[in-house]
């Protein structure tokens, strides 16, 4: 496979940070992390039409990949640029034990995430906690992605579409996207 600009889109917990840079190990494709683009130091939120001009700006380059779970205009703006697109479409039931293991070792190691913010267990108790957030919107974003990648909308552009954990690894080996040697791919 000869992508210079992939598309790594999921629900929370699905896999494509991990993903993502395994990808990017074996390609040598700088990583775009779109989470790291919109937070801001105290988990405070990057304006909306800054938070686009950076996306814009960082999708300008000739070669990455790029994960996220965004919609509207950094959705058009990702794909628009992208010319592959891979989709971890797992169910809930494969990313909440994934959400739940990762937000408590992150919590308890102080792991620092982006712009220095940190999980932490009081933040994972709070009202707006991801361990909330993300299987309450699951079944949106999946029904998001699923109008949005339909072939009427993104036309030639190639789709790979993954909703296994046991095939994510064998197919993008496949692809010429990871090595057998690669490992922290999202099983």
């Amino acid at each position: 496979m000869t992508a210079r600009r992939i598309a790594l889109v999921g629900p929370v917990a699905s896999g494509k940070s991990t993903l993502a840079a395994a990808i990017a190990a074996h390609t040598k494709l700088p990583r775009i992390d779109l989470d790291e683009l919109f937070w801001k130091p105290n988990w405070t939120a990057t304006d909306p039409a800054v938070f686009h001009d950076a996306v814009r700006s960082a999708l300008s380059a000739e070669t990455w990949i790029a994960d996220g779970n965004y919609g509207g205009e950094v959705a058009e703006t990702l794909l628009g640029r992208a010319d592959l697109v891979i989709w971890l479409d797992l169910p809930l039931r494969v990313c909440l034990p994934r959400l739940v293991n990762r937000s408590l070792r992150r919590a308890v190691s102080g792991e620092e995430l982006f712009a220095g913010n940190r999980e932490s267990l009081r933040h994972l108790i709070a009202r707006d906690s991801i361990l909330r957030w993300g299987p309450a919107h699951h079944h949106r974003h999946r029904r998001r992605w699923a109008a949005r990648l339909a072939p009427s909308r993104t036309g030639p552009l190639p789709l790979v579409r993954l909703t296994r954990p046991a095939s994510v690894e064998v197919r993008l080996r496949e692809l010429d996207l990871l090595t057998r040697t690669e490992t922290g791919c999202p099983q």
